[in-house]
């Protein structure tokens, strides 16, 4: 990103305040930014030797931080930003105290001009590069459908199972799910926040690593297209109903544009999230925040290790799918009962959320249609396919690994096959891959691969930084759409509820 153009002001200015017409910036940030501006090029032309208009600017620069703090707050990828306007303001100040030994209107020399130039311009792009650039503004993209779309979440808790990740022994395993559903505006609706309200937000970053903690703050200003809380639309007295499993570390907000969309066009979807399991803490409505996370070994890849997690995955989702029976008929939020169409029910879920949704139907016939979003079949070989329709997606990179395209620099050198060592070990991964999908895709089963596409462009994490995947949203776009083809055909045809 250009920054310091034309000696700093225009490009600077353009793109601390404007990226695609939003801000990226809060507003006292930018003061502080033009702070430094007027500190850089003063010092460059002259104008600000003198003592009193020094002091002003450096007054200036301390009343906007203070302002900044108290009425903004700090924000963690921020931290290269105030540690520049820190030095740069306080180097500032000292030269006004300390400069004794010329005169008070003697221009700095060339050389020290040309210095204070170049040196500014590359520690606040450096400084920059990181709100900018690796974490800028989360942008969501509007939902295509009809409706409008609400959302509520549930915490549930299955008294059948213990929690065997926690080390109290009377903990039993608790769920959260969030819906999002058709809606119908009404007054004084309440926009809903992309996870948590930002107070509460800063309860999960306690304890956290600081890229977690970045992220997190990332995410206080997401803006979302649903609202708290909305009565169902009565466009129809019930609509189809679609579970979603996300990725292994994933949250289940971590996909709400995906979510929304496919409310948007009249389904109620319903997310669960897998406590202790997400890279981000779980957060539950008594404050309590997840403190334990599930770590899997390096040798991942090995089928056998991953199907206790898969199962207690699945039996999470089965719990869900026996709540909303309930739910149906009694909601204590007053929102849902008798809204939920139980006959038409699909499932969809990303990478290991993906290999649920194919175990959950092969376990339970009640769901008609499945998709697993670049998900590596893990859980129980499926060997004759499932009883319904299903859509296998996939990256090139993924279906270059099964059919043994990668090479030795890519497997060998990739996160996601670190524990891929030798050739022979990747040709049996790869083998057990190609027989465990076409085992699942034999009773007329779909198969897509997305070019371009990488592991996380099935999530809004793209959305969250470059440095996470490709962020072209004609990708996510493209995926949105043959979702809504998918489910349309095999889900919503299968009846028709018209509202009474």
């Amino acid at each position: 990103m250009p920054f310091y153009s034309s000696i700093v002001h225009n490009s600077l200015l353009s793109s601390l305040t404007y990226r695609k017409g939003r801000f990226q910036l809060k507003w006292l940030e930018m003061g502080m930014a033009l702070v430094i501006m007027l500190i850089i090029l003063g010092y460059v032309s002259g104008v600000l030797v003198k003592g009193k208009r020094m002091f002003a600017v450096a007054g200036t620069g301390i009343l906007i931080f203070g302002g900044h703090m108290l009425l903004e707050g700090y924000r963690v990828q921020m931290i290269l930003f105030y540690a520049l306007f820190a030095v740069i303001l306080l180097c500032f100040i000292f030269g006004a105290l300390f400069r004794k030994t010329i005169e008070m209107n003697e221009r700095p020399k060339l050389w020290k001009r040309i210095t204070a130039l170049s040196v500014g311009t590359v520690t606040v792009a450096a400084a920059f590069a990181v709100p900018l650039y690796a974490l800028p503004l989360i942008v969501l993209p509007s939902p295509t459908g009809p409706h409008h779309v609400g959302t509520v979440s549930y915490h549930w808790i299955d008294d059948s199972r213990a929690e065997v990740w926690t080390a109290a022994e009377d903990d039993n395993r608790e769920v959260m799910v969030r819906v999002w559903y058709p809606a119908k505006l009404v007054d004084n609706m309440r926009p809903a926040p992309y996870a948590h309200p930002a107070r509460q937000l800063k309860l999960l970053g306690k304890g956290q690593p600081l890229y977690v903690n970045a992220i997190i703050d990332s995410l206080t200003n997401v803006k979302t297209h649903s609202y708290l809380h909305l009565p169902v639309s009565s466009a129809l007295s019930g609509y189809p109903v679609l579970l979603f499993s996300p990725g292994f570390g994933a949250s289940n907000f971590m996909y709400t544009s995906m979510t929304e969309n496919l409310a948007s066009h009249g389904y109620i979807v319903v997310a669960v999230e897998h406590p202790y399991y997400t890279e981000i803490p779980t957060l539950f409505p008594d404050g309590r925040v997840t403190k334990e996370k599930v770590v899997i070994a390096e040798d991942s890849l090995v089928w056998d290790n991953m199907d206790e997690h898969m199962q207690l995955w699945v039996d999470d989702i089965k719990f869900v799918l026996h709540r909303l029976h309930e739910l149906d008929k009694k909601d204590p939020q007053n929102i849902l009962a008798g809204r939920l169409d139980l006959h038409r029910i699909g499932m969809l879920g990303h990478s290991f959320g993906g290999a649920a949704a194919a175990q959950v139907m092969h376990q339970d016939s009640r769901v008609l249609s499945g998709v697993n979003m670049d998900g590596f079949p893990f859980g129980a070989k499926i060997e004759d396919g499932l009883p319904h329709p299903f859509l296998y997606i996939q990256t090139s990179y993924s279906d270059d690994f099964a059919n043994l395209e990668l090479s030795e620099e890519e497997w060998s050198g990739s996160n996601e096959y670190s524990g891929l060592d030798l050739n022979n070990e990747y040709a049996r991964e790869a083998a057990e891959l190609v027989q465990r999908k076409e085992g699942i895709l034999k009773n007329g089963g779909m198969e897509w691969v997305v070019p371009g596409a990488d592991h996380m462009s099935f999530s809004d994490i793209v959305l969250y930084s470059p440095l996470f995947g490709n962020r072209d949203l004609s990708l996510l776009e493209e995926v949105n759409e043959k979702l809504v083809r998918f489910f349309d055909d095999h889900v919503k045809a299968e009846h028709v509820h018209s509202a009474e």
